[in-house]
This record gives structure tokens, C-alpha cells and sequence, in this order.
């Protein structure tokens, strides 16, 4: 049966009706339970899929919380999804709901926002839920380590508990510091790092709370800093797409430098430079980060023009000894000067290191060669 037939029974339900019926809306996941809801994730409306996936008509659940669904111990999880997508980040969280037999069912939910076009508010939720039916992802979900792992991320980001450190950007030429790079660090084992505290967040559903959280706590950095030494932070595509990505950086977007990985995969370029606008119109600038690293580098480079590119480490270390390396960032230099692009060599360790990347023509440059990354006061003391 066609859900987008269903007769609509108040205003608000009509709307969501209408909404189902647009094309390359959440709708378009046939079977799926489509849903409206307010703010605080009341139903305002619901499809006839409710009855197979849940047991309830849609009258049953309209008017009832989201939250009274949820499995008790999925309900913190939830709650992270929905502040995130009420700050503007599309979802997708997996989870169990309780169906009208008091049974539970895992499903997956992608959310979006309606918003109000003059207070850019949030006044409606829309989301469509499925059932996980592969038994391997049920397995994978309702396991001990999963659980565990969403713990983990849960109590960082209830706690705040990301600490950030940052590594000055030199002038090669002038030794003035010219920008800062914000590194997240996490408590607990030092052999846990950042990337695999970034990596169980995107496993567990989690990747763009923790790094709105980690842009969140490193643009604090931007009132203590010097006026012309600027921010370099790093975030993925999905966080910086992020309706609440700007109101992290607070009022001082022009003086940040977006870092995107060279490993991204981009299918659509002109959609994904179109996506960077709000940033770029707020004054913010995007580098190419480990440039070198892999095949798409020229390609991002080509397409999504940055304003910065910064060389590898891999393609600094003993660049000195290196002939391809130092052949490579030759050419780079070159071609960077040619279309008006700024390049930092990143991971610079030794004297002779600095010196062939000044001989070859490097103007920026950052590395344990000038120290390693540190709190903000010992950054704030040391460029001082």
C-alpha cells in the first residue's frame, strides 16, 4: 500500500504527507516509516508503515515521545543524534524500538530538519525508519564491544573531555607564527589515539558529535590567539556540511583554515564546493591536507580550489636525501605559485630538512623542528 495515499487527518499530518510526497525526499525509502516531529521529538506525524514495523497505527504514536520508545539503553545514543540533528547534521543512528507487543526492534533512522525560513529555527524533524534485518549487523550492534565503544564516546562528549593542543604554522622566511593547528587529545591509554578515537566514533554512529565537539573546544583558542595568527582545524565533509559547524567557530570564522584530507572521496564536485559556500562566505579557507599522500590530491586541488595545500609528512621527511620527494614538491611550488595557492610542508624534523624546503622555494612550514604540539598557554607564551 502507498504510504503518500494516506488520507491526512490535521494540518500538521498534511504536511507530512506532502512531504512524503516530494521527490528526493526521505520518502523515496520505500517501506520505510516516515515521521514528523517537533523539536523535542513529540510525533506529529506518522505513516501506515508504523503498523508493520512497530505495531501501531499511526494515530497510537502521534502525540507520544520518541523517547518512550526507545530501549533504555539506546536512549543516550538517540539523544546525542537527535541534538545533533537539531544543530543541523543529517543522521543516521541505529538503535531498538519497542514495538505495541513491548518487543524490540533494531532499526536505523535518517533524520533531516524543516526549518523557519525568517529565524532559521528548527520546527519540524522528519525522519525515516527501517528495520536492520542483517543478522550480522544485529549481531555487531548488540554486542558487548559495540556497547562499550558507545560508552566511550558517550562519556566524551557528555564530559567535554577532549583536550586540544596546537602547533604554530612559520613564516620559513621571517620565523613569525602565522597560524596555529589544532590537534584533539583524549584522556585515558596513550596508545589510544585521536584517529581511533575519530574511527570508533564513525563505526558507532557518533563521527559528527565528537568532531563538532572537538571544533567546538579548539575555536575557544581564537580569543587568546594574536589577531593575525589564524586557526587551522580538521573535519570531515559531513561535520563541516553541519548546520551547527559555523556557530562552533563563534564570531571568528575568517580566521579559520578548514583542513580536508587528500583521502576524501568526492563523487560530485561541483555539490561539494557548492556545500563549502556558508564557510567560504563567512570567511573561513580550505586546505588540501597530507598532499601527496595518495592519487586524488591534483584532482582536489583542481576542483575545490583551497586556499592552502600542505605537503605530506612523508614527503618532508629526508627531503634532503630524497630526489623524488624534492623533485615533487619543486613542481608543487611551481604550480601552486602559477594558480595563487599557499603551501605549508608539514612534519619538518631537522635543520637540513628546512633548509632544502627554503632552497626549493617553501614560504610556511610546521614540525617537532620547532617544537611539539602543546596547550595553548605554552603556544600563547612561546609565540609571545
Amino acid at each position: 500500500m502507498s504510504i503518500i495515499r494516506q488520507k491526512p487527518r490535521s494540518e500538521t499530518q498534511a504536511h507530512g504527507a506532502e512531504f512524503e510526497a516530494m521527490p528526493g525526499s526521505i520518502a523515496d525509502y520505500l517501506g520505510d516509516m516516515v515521521s514528523a516531529h517537533a523539536p523535542d521529538a513529540t510525533y506529529r506525524y506518522v505513516s501506515a508503515a508504523s503498523k508493520e514495523l512497530l505495531g501501531y497505527e499511526p494515530d497510537e504514536l502521534i502525540g507520544t515521545s520518541a523517547y518512550d520508545h526507545f530501549h533504555p539503553d539506546d536512549a543516550a545514543k538517540v539523544g546525542v543524534a537527535h541534538r545533533s540533528t537539531l544543530e543541523g547534521a543529517p543522521y543516521t543512528v541505529a538503535y531498538r524500538l519497542r514495538r505495541k507487543d513491548n518487543e524490540y526492534v533494531w532499526v536505523e533512522t535518517t533524520t533531516r530538519i524543516i526549518t523557519d525560513p525568517g529565524t532559521n529555527a528548527v520546527t519540524e524533524i522528519l525522519c525515516s525508519t527501517r528495520a536492520l534485518v542483517d543478522r550480522r549487523s544485529v549481531e555487531a550492534l548488540s554486542s558487548q564491544e559495540y556497547q562499550q565503544a558507545v560508552n566511550r564516546i558517550q562519556g566524551i562528549l557528555d564530559g567535554e573531555l577532549i583536550e586540544p593542543v596546537y602547533q604554530p604554522i612559520y613564516d620559513l622566511q621571517t620565523g613569525q607564527v602565522v597560524s596555529c593547528e589544532a590537534l584533539a587529545r583524549f584522556p585515558g591509554e596513550p596508545e589510544r589515539g585521536p584517529d581511533r578515537w575519530f574511527a570508533e566514533a564513525w563505526d558507532v554512529g557518533l563521527g559528527v558529535p565528537l568532531e563538532l565537539l572537538a571544533v567546538r573546544t579548539a575555536a575557544t583558542a581564537l580569543d587568546r590567539l594574536p589577531h593575525d595568527i589564524n586557526l587551522c582545524i580538521n573535519a570531515s565533509p559531513p561535520t563541516i556540511f553541519a548546520g551547527g559547524f559555523l556557530e562552533c567557530l563563534g564570531d571568528g570564522a575568517e580566521r579559520v583554515t578548514v583542513e580536508l584530507t587528500e583521502h576524501l572521496h568526492v563523487d560530485d564536485y561541483e555539490g561539494f564546493t557548492a556545500r563549502l559556500t556558508p564557510l567560504r562566505d563567512a570567511g573561513g579557507k580550505v586546505a588540501i591536507d597530507d598532499f601527496g599522500a595518495g592519487y586524488a590530491s591534483l584532482r582536489h586541488i583542481l576542483k575545490v580550489r583551497p586556499e592552502w595545500i600542505k605537503l605530506d609528512i612523508s614527503l618532508t621527511e629526508r627531503i634532503d636525501e630524497n630526489l623524488v620527494a624534492h623533485a615533487l614538491a619543486t613542481s608543487l611550488i611551481s604550480f601552486a605559485d602559477e594558480v595563487g595557492v599557499r603551501v605549508v610542508a608539514e612534519g619538518i624534523e631537522t635543520e637540513e630538512e628546512l633548509e632544502t624546503l627554503l632552497d626549493i622555494g617553501f614560504r610556511y612550514g610546521q614540525g617537532f623542528y620547532f617544537g611539539v604540539p602543546a596547550p595553548l598557554d605554552e603556544v600563547v607564551e612561546r609565540i609571545s
